[in-house]
């Protein structure tokens, strides 16, 4: 997967533009969650290894129960939530976007946002918040810099912790195998087929998706790719998000944060 360098991904991951001039972490397309009171489990003839919340030997069976595990795996610690999403046509780099959302203790994160490529319209930012401070810096394509403080700075969608429900529930999966890292097993979920439930992924073409998973739930990581039309050309799109360093994310005020205040 991509060698990715990145706080409430702080939303994958999750596949993540923030809103307004500066979006949420750009991802697929996002998937409405189901109440809390239905079940998206498929019935099984016989009885399957339960190998993670809502994930058996034969794949992700529910994969509400799955996301909110993943939720709680990350919830009340600190982590560190890297993503990229990259759109090729004829082997040219069009679109680039990675986030890193470094999430600390007591709602204090880092969020950046770059954006590159030949189509790149995004401009670069950072934010940062602790509880008594909420800024932001933008820097544009043409090497102009703005600041923003807590009554303009965006504010990054935490809540979606990677858009992992979306990813779980496109398509059906199967677990592939399992390994150890770190001293934990981990297993490699892909996808078995193209995308059956999620209007964002309409029309693609060779889909594929790979998810890492632990036991308790959390998605140490997964990749998406597909092709698709776009203004009439065919396109290549990848996305990789990864979560690491939970409970080990420390955030630290950047250096431009007293100039923040001043001049937002």
């Amino acid at each position: 997967m991509p060698n990715l360098n990145r706080s409430p991904f702080i939303l994958t991951a999750f596949l993540i533009v923030l809103a307004g001039c500066s979006g949420h972490p750009v991802t697929p397309g996002t998937t409405d969650a189901p109440d809390a009171a239905t079940s998206t489990t498929t019935d099984r003839d016989t009885p399957q290894s339960m190998l993670a919340p809502g994930l058996t030997d034969s794949g992700v069976t529910d994969a509400w129960a799955l996301a909110q595990a993943h939720r709680d795996s990350l919830a009340n610690t600190t982590y560190t939530e890297r993503s990229q999403r990259t759109v090729h046509a004829n082997g040219t780099l069009r679109r680039a976007v990675t986030t890193t959302l470094r999430q600390g203790q007591n709602e204090q994160y880092v969020y950046e946002r770059h954006a590159y490529g030949t189509a790149a319209a995004l401009p670069n930012l950072t934010v940062f918040r602790n509880a008594s401070t909420l800024v932001q810096r933008t820097s544009y394509r043409n090497g102009t810099v703005a600041y923003s403080g807590p009554e303009t700075a965006s504010t990054p969608a935490t809540e979606h912790y990677g858009n992992v429900y979306a990813v779980l529930s496109a398509s059906p999966t199967t677990v592939e195998a399992s390994f150890e890292r770190n001293g934990t097993t981990r297993y490699r979920v892909t996808s078995t087929g193209p995308p059956t439930t999620s209007s964002a992924y309409a029309g693609v073409s060779n889909y594929t998706m790979t998810a890492h998973v632990g036991p308790d739930g959390l998605v140490h990581e997964y990749t998406i790719s597909y092709a698709a039309i776009r203004d009439g050309q065919t396109v290549t799109v990848s996305t990789a998000v990864q979560f690491t360093a939970r409970g080990e994310t420390v955030v630290q005020p950047p250096e431009w944060g007293a100039d923040a205040l001043v001049n937002s």
